[in-house]
């Protein structure tokens, strides 16, 4: 019965109001509560029999798997009240630490001569041209696929790891004073 679901839908999300601001708030296991919610809900959405799925309305069914299943796996992967953790997580955002871009067969790869760990050890064009190494020896070669980017990794360069898009906020804040000349010392 279409009445009765839309009921049973409100009552839901009523009840999962409460939970966030009680007994996900105050659990002490807060992973073993969100598994124990699945268990209850999601065979109740989505392992009904055919009568009931054919009567329930597609918008009915998503708005439970959004509040039912989906809110408590935001809780779960966020650490507790999913606005809170993901303003920690865009606080904590900017560029990534490490390229890891994928080379397509035929694509250009950088080496630095002087910098590099080895030979196998290579920059993608865009991180290449945002790197100090562009200014020192460097083989470029192409790419027969498969390979990555090698930015932000410490350990595949003697010096520089990270190029401009690839250094980390307060890291790169130092670079900048490090790269201004002593008082006195300007260039005329």
């Amino acid at each position: 019965d279409p009445k009765n679901l839309q009921q049973e839908l409100q009552a839901i999300q009523t009840e999962l109001k409460e939970l966030r601001s009680l007994r996900w708030l105050a659990c002490a296991d807060l992973q073993q509560e969100v598994y124990r919610h699945l268990a209850e809900y999601v065979p109740r959405i989505l392992c009904q029999g055919g009568g009931m799925a054919e009567q329930r309305e597609e918008q009915r069914e998503e708005l439970a798997l959004q509040l039912l299943l989906l809110a408590p796996l935001e809780w779960l992967l966020l650490g507790g009240e999913p606005a809170a953790g993901l303003a920690l997580l865009q606080q904590g955002g900017g560029a990534a630490a490490l390229c890891g871009h994928v080379f397509k067969v035929g694509e250009p790869t950088y080496s630095c001569r002087e910098c590099a760990a080895d030979p196998t050890c290579v920059l993608c064009m865009q991180c290449f041209l945002a790197s100090a190494h562009r200014h020192h020896r460097y083989r470029m070669t192409t790419s027969g696929g498969g390979g990555f980017c090698d930015c932000g990794d410490a350990e595949a360069w003697k010096t520089g790891p990270s190029c401009q898009n690839h250094t980390p906020a307060d890291q790169n804040r130092e670079s900048e004073e490090e790269d201004q000349l002593p008082a006195g010392l300007e260039p005329l």
